[in-house]
């Protein structure tokens, strides 16, 4: 592996060195093209990178806001029967006994879907974290190999 690159050096150096000018600005003119297609395929890799964070992130709050939203509908339909249900036990229904029955079992059902759904919004909320730990990271790591690429560059133009 170490052959190659000493071989690519020693071929620019003796192009470089040759006497003949069309052959040494042909060789600048290729190292320079080289360079510019290097410079322009990282950009675009950074700039898709950035375009995909922002989608996944986009659709991640859009996600989050659906659930919110069915969430409240939800919360206000309950809450509905729930006052139908207390002005029907109110109006004097025969069977009181079994309506506070069945209010309790709903107050139950209506505690524990509560819990379910901050169990849920919290997992979310987790989900949510992690994948924008990922996409930092991913950033990172390319903005590291832009870094590299432009040293590489810097390099080969000494």
């Amino acid at each position: 592996m170490d052959e190659k690159p000493k071989t690519n050096g020693a071929v620019l150096t003796t192009l470089a060195q040759s006497g003949h000018q069309w052959v040494q600005l042909a060789t600048v003119g290729l190292v320079a093209l080289s360079g510019l297609g290097n410079w322009v395929a990282t950009w675009n890799s950074a700039d898709r990178n950035k375009a995909e964070i922002e989608v996944s992130r986009k659709v991640a709050f859009e996600g989050e806001q659906r659930i919110k939203a069915e969430l409240v509908k939800q919360v206000a339909e309950i809450h509905e029967w729930m006052r139908a249900a207390t002005s029907e036990f109110h109006q004097g229904n025969v069977d009181s006994a079994a309506n506070k029955k069945s209010l309790q079992e709903f107050k139950d059902d209506m505690t524990a879907f509560e819990i379910r759904q901050l169990s849920a919004l919290t997992n979310q909320e987790k989900m949510l974290d992690n994948q924008g730990k990922i996409l930092t990271e991913i950033h990172e790591i390319v903005t590291r190999f832009d870094r590299v690429k432009k040293d590489e560059q810097r390099g080969m133009s000494q």
